[in-house]
């Protein structure tokens, strides 16, 4: 496999580490190479990105090979690494978000098929859900293996159309942002809502819902709504951080539902559907093929 990278013009292809030479070892040695020749130059783009703290810089953007030309959400590991979906399979891939560098895939058993938008980590266990309000629960699998899943309905699918999911640690529950509210015509849509659901599953009663009126996300910004297409958790306060990729924008959100800010995403992002923060602040941002090929972006994260 030929490695392409334009690490000057920030953008890089993805490698994988499959199919790249004969044997394992020389394809671990060459992602190895590759990685430590990419983590070098992000690790320039970022300090000039802290030297200039008052604009988002792209430090790095990672075009995705053509299982993830529809990814959608994006998971952190404890290992640092994301994990990432396609949009209408049950597969998995983990991808490190500082070389570009495509770890490994594995899938659900059976080759499960569905409208998949958001994946989390709690723990052991992996969390996919789809827009009904289905969240399908594995464990990582290694590469190239299917896993065993059971299937968790929260019946809220009557309620909302769903693309995000995050894990709050802190209280041990999940987090749903609900894209489109069922039951509210798309010109009177009054507010955002997370539902919260409490692990172990199992009590649907335990499930709350937060709301924030719609006319407070908006501000003065001049979007007529606010359709979630991912969330996650800022690690240094805990705060909510929701992207929407139809308004292409993002907001933050204290756990009590105080909006701590409200802003149009940095970068060109064509149809941004995942997000997630790392514990040595990178902002990450993963794009569908939209007319360009599907990517992650890496950001330097301003809280």
């Amino acid at each position: 496999m030929t490695v392409f990278a334009k690490l000057s013009l920030i953008a890089a292809f993805a490698l994988s580490i499959q199919g790249c030479s004969d044997t394992p070892q020389a394809r671990a040695a060459q992602a190895k190479a590759v990685g430590a020749q990419r983590l070098q130059a992000l690790r320039k783009r970022i300090a000039a990105a802290d030297a200039d703290a008052s604009k988002w810089i792209p430090v790095a953007e990672w075009i995705m090979p053509s299982q993830l030309r529809e990814i959608s959400g994006l998971a952190l590991t404890q290992r640092g690494t994301v994990l990432a979906h396609d949009d209408n399979m049950g597969r998995v891939s983990e991808i490190d978000p500082r070389t570009g560098v495509l770890l490994k895939s594995f899938a659900l058993s059976g080759q499960q098929k569905g409208d998949f938008e958001a994946i989390t980590i709690a723990g052991q266990d992996i969390y996919l859900l789809e827009s009904s309000g289905k969240l399908f629960k594995f464990r990582e699998g290694a590469d190239g293996t299917q896993v065993p899943f059971t299937v968790y309905d929260t019946k809220l699918g009557r309620e909302c159309e769903f693309e995000s999911l995050t894990y709050e640690a802190g209280s041990s529950r999940l987090l749903m942002a609900c894209k489109r509210i069922l039951n509210q015509a798309e010109g009177k849509v009054k507010e955002l809502r997370i539902y919260a659901l409490p692990l172990p599953l199992g009590d649907r009663s335990a499930t709350t819902a937060m709301t924030i009126p719609i006319d407070e996300i908006r501000g003065k910004n001049k979007w007529k709504n606010f359709h979630p297409s991912d969330m996650t958790i800022d690690p240094f306060t805990g705060n909510y951080v929701i992207i929407a990729s139809r308004e292409k924008a993002y907001v933050v959100i204290t756990p009590d539902g105080d909006l701590v800010r409200a802003a149009s995403l940095p970068g060109d992002h064509r149809q941004p559907e995942g997000v997630a923060i790392t514990k040595d602040s990178l902002f990450l941002v993963s794009d569908e093929s939209n007319v360009k090929p599907p990517k992650i972006t890496v950001y330097r994260w301003r809280p």
